[in-house]
């Protein structure tokens, strides 16, 4: 019997040959898209579980709140905390702490004259109880006594083919220096290990891991205090802390006792510090500490994605039920001749749910393949490094499982119930037609295919164009020819500068040089708050402004927009004392930016006094989530924080890169070249909106041609069903003209009802999503009205060909038709 069945089901698809390559071929495509949705949902919702007990490690945090009641979080706690949780409360079984300073290491391999500058979040200062809390996936070295001695570092993969070319490295020796941890001095260090590269799920990703214990001989000279004074401190030594709980433990009673045996620490100071914890699990999301150096992720974001595969997938399966409804609709004398013969109701309906099951798997495999094809190009534009493998995850299988059953059910649904109740009798005697019901239901899909469809268009010029409003500021504009060299923390003699930026200028197509800090600031990065007071307005007011330290050529390197006075000028030394402020400080002195021109500025932290002499339009140095600060621009460096800027002619980059390399390393001998563009800061700084911008386009775009493909289907059907309606007007004297608007008629009347639908929701939810953003685009008619019409596009031409081909049909073919 069951071989008598799959016959059957085989000669129907071979019999609409067509409509079944048409049903599986967009099922196919939907479900590989609702995979690689399904993949990356799985691992953001899976971030940090390849630690030792994810479910029982905590970051402990800290709240303080200074003397005016501002409070802010922050991911770390005097080193001390741990010690005492750790001697005074059993329920905690291991204690870890970490520094991951900024500014660059610098990691020099003697023996090949090799040197190379970290990024950040690449290398961490690590207490040898690492492998207690953390992921350690050792594959040379022995993961116990990785740390047992003081200068000890561990590689990874990846950073050890970067130094060494190769990955067994256990016994070299790097030497490796900051100008803070190590005093600007190398430290000797023995490779003991190296580990697997950390998977893309983790908040920390380390390529190097440096022993806390060979900062011994530098300490007293950097922070004044011993190594172990530092860590067992109470009121000082703030770090990365991280303990790791029994199961049962009462995390709130822990932190209540914590508070008890801490909270007063600062109060002498002139602030309160409560401390708080936040689970292993939770830190990919915690909206109020930063835990990564990749930047956090948004649950709105997740709930976003995951929508749009759900829609997808959505779609898809409404074109295999409308094609799949259609098809059966056909079968009504199959289904009496069966009865005839003496099949039953079950046996039919088993036939039906079959088909639907072969026809579903079929796609599945097609999806499977499709989706192995397309994995690379999903891995660059959403930033991950998912494998071949990961398609065949037992979760995944398990999902592609479920995926199946369902979709099979339900599309098989209206053919097995349906179908299977006619009486054999009025069947064979033609008295029973598919009716009204069905062609309502398909209409029905139709209108939430549609409805899906105007809402993702909306919902992809919504974001495109706020992704659009960061690339309108000052700093953006030349972001992907600015060039910025890793410069200060150390790494270069800041006397080497005039002679670099001279030897630089000899070539005319590099006009624009600058050393300033670094931009733009992204979120983790040190504060550059400055407190000044304005003399000639008031002696007591004191303002807390952010400062911008660039030389006297910042302002022309990024093209900044004056709106009152000048710019610095190199041959006026007293320039290094003046200021340039932007339009939001001027607004908060109360002046008008020609009235502040002269003022003097006094910083009260170095009593050092200067005069504006300029004011700048307003632009975005940080997040456009975060508004816009009163701002001033110091023509002098900072100390430590300067990346030296070079702005490259857009047609030539690659070749002036390679003159800036080699002036570098004729100027600067034995110290890296290290650059990036400033346009990939911007990427880091928006990380989570561009990447939600990509995936949004590229998979709207996926199922609006989803949904066209089935509408082509429908189309198709639509005018098979109406052929001899259509004879019949043509010879009742109606035009090629008329038969085709009456076609098109059915389906812009769909279009018209979900317009009505989506037009209002896609407004009011991209309307929510925009509060995210202090600087946001406003919905306009316009993104309304082209989401409409690109629909409306795509609609006509998917449907024009059956439509006029059913149109143009003699009426004698059409009248004989069955």
């Amino acid at each position: 019997m069951l071989k008598n069945l799959f016959k059957v089901a085989v000669r129907n698809f071979a019999r609409q040959r067509g409509s079944a390559l048409l049903n599986v071929l967009g099922l196919a495509i939907g479900l590989s898209a609702a995979i690689l949705i399904f993949l990356y949902l799985q691992e953001e919702l899976s971030y940090d579980t390849v630690h030792v007990d994810p479910a029982h490690t905590y970051g402990i945090a800290v709240e303080v709140t200074d003397e005016q009641g501002e409070k802010n979080q922050y991911g770390s706690a005097p080193a001390g905390w741990a010690v005492r949780l750790k001697e005074q409360f059993p329920e905690v079984e291991a204690i870890f702490r970490y520094i991951a300073p900024g500014f660059p290491h610098s990691i020099r391999n003697q023996e090949e004259d090799k040197v190379l500058l970290t990024q950040d979040g690449e290398i961490f200062w690590v207490e040898e109880t690492f492998a207690q809390v953390m992921h350690f996936p050792l594959l040379y070295g022995n993961a116990k006594e990785a740390f047992a001695k003081p200068n000890t570092m561990v590689l990874s993969e990846r950073a050890a083919q970067r130094i060494f070319g190769e990955t067994n490295v256990v016994g070299k020796r790097l030497e490796v220096k900051h100008i803070w941890m190590t005093d600007g001095q190398y430290a000797d260090l023995e490779v003991t290990g190296v580990m697997e590269d950390y998977p893309t799920n983790s908040h920390i990703r380390p390529d190097y891991l440096l022993n806390l214990q060979a900062l011994k001989p530098f300490m007293p000279q950097t922070f004044g205090i011993t190594i172990d004074e530092y860590l067992n401190s109470v009121d000082n030594g703030f770090i990365t802390t991280y303990i790791r709980t029994q199961q049962g433990t009462d995390m709130n009673k822990l932190e209540a006792s914590l508070e008890k045996l801490m909270g007063n620490t600062f109060v002498d100071q002139g602030f309160q510090v409560d401390p708080f914890f936040v689970k292993l699990t939770d830190f990919h999301f915690d909206e109020q500490v930063d835990w990564t150096f990749t930047g956090g992720a948004d649950y709105d974001y997740i709930f976003v994605f995951g929508s749009i595969g759900l829609m997808i997938l959505l779609i898809a399966c409404v074109n295999y039920m409308n094609l799949a409804t259609a098809r059966a609709s056909r079968r009504c004398k199959e289904v009496g001749v069966r009865k005839s013969l003496g099949s039953n109701r079950f046996q039919l309906m088993y036939q039906f749910f079959q088909e639907s099951l072969l026809t579903t798997l079929v796609a599945l495999l097609v999806a499977l393949l499709l989706a192995m094809l397309m994995l690379n190009i999903f891995n660059n534009l959403a930033d991950k490094s998912f494998t071949v493998a990961s398609l065949f995850q037992p979760q995944m299988l398990l999902a592609l499982l479920v995926i199946w059953l369902v979709v099979s059910v339900v599309a098989g649904s209206y053919p097995a119930v349906f179908l299977s109740g006619f009486k054999p009798t009025e069947v064979l005697k033609g008295k029973v037609s598919a009716g009204k019901g069905p062609a309502r239901f398909r209409q029905v899909l139709v209108v939430g295919q549609f409805t899906i469809s105007v809402f993702l268009i909306i919902s992809t010029g919504v974001v495109l164009q706020q992704m659009r409003l960061l690339q309108s500021s000052k700093l953006f504009e030349s972001a992907t020819q600015m060039l910025s060299i890793r410069y200060g923390g150390g790494i270069v003699p800041e006397s080497s500068y005039p002679v670099l930026r001279q030897e630089i200028l000899k070539d005319p197509d590099l006009a624009h040089v600058t050393l300033a800090n670094h931009l733009p600031r992204l979120d983790y990065f040190g504060p550059i708050d400055v407190s000044v007071i304005f003399p000639d307005i008031n002696n007591e007011q004191v303002w807390a402004w952010k400062e911008l330290n660039g030389d006297y050529f910042f302002p022309a390197a990024f093209d900044m927009e004056f709106v009152a006075g000048r710019t610095f000028d190199e041959q006026n030394p007293a320039d290094s004392n003046n200021y340039i402020l932007n339009e939001t400080a001027v607004r908060h002195l109360n002046k008008s930016p020609e009235e502040i021109l002269g003022y003097a500025v006094m910083d009260t932290a170095t009593d050092e006094s200067g005069r504006v002499i300029g004011v700048v339009k307003d632009f975005p140095y940080e997040s456009i989530h975060t508004t816009i600060q009163p701002m001033m621009i110091q023509g002098r460096p900072h100390p430590s924080n300067q990346i030296l800027y070079v702005r490259l002619p857009s047609d030539q980059i690659q070749e002036k890169i390679a003159s800036l390399e080699s002036i570098w390393k004729e100027v600067l001998p034995g110290i890296a070249f290290d650059y990036w563009f400033v346009s990939d800061e911007f990427g880091r700084m928006y990380q989570s909106e561009m990447l939600m911008a990509d995936l949004v386009q590229t998979f709207s775009i996926l199922a609006v041609l989803i949904a066209c493909l089935g509408l082509y289907g429908l189309a198709s059907y639509t005018a098979e069903q109406k052929t001899k309606e259509i004879g019949i007007r043509k010879v009742m004297g109606a035009t090629v003209e008329q038969v085709l608007f009456m076609l098109l008629l059915i389906f812009l009347k769909i279009m018209l009802i979900a317009c009505l639908i989506s037009l209002p929701l896609g407004y009011w939810l991209m309307h929510s999503w925009l509060q995210n953003f202090v600087y946001r685009i406003d919905i306009g008619w316009g993104i309304l009205a082209f989401s409409v019409v690109i629909l409306l596009v795509l609609t006509i031409v998917t449907v024009s060909y059956q439509t006029l081909k059913a149109s143009t049909l003699q009426p004698a073919a059409s009248l004989r038709y069955e």
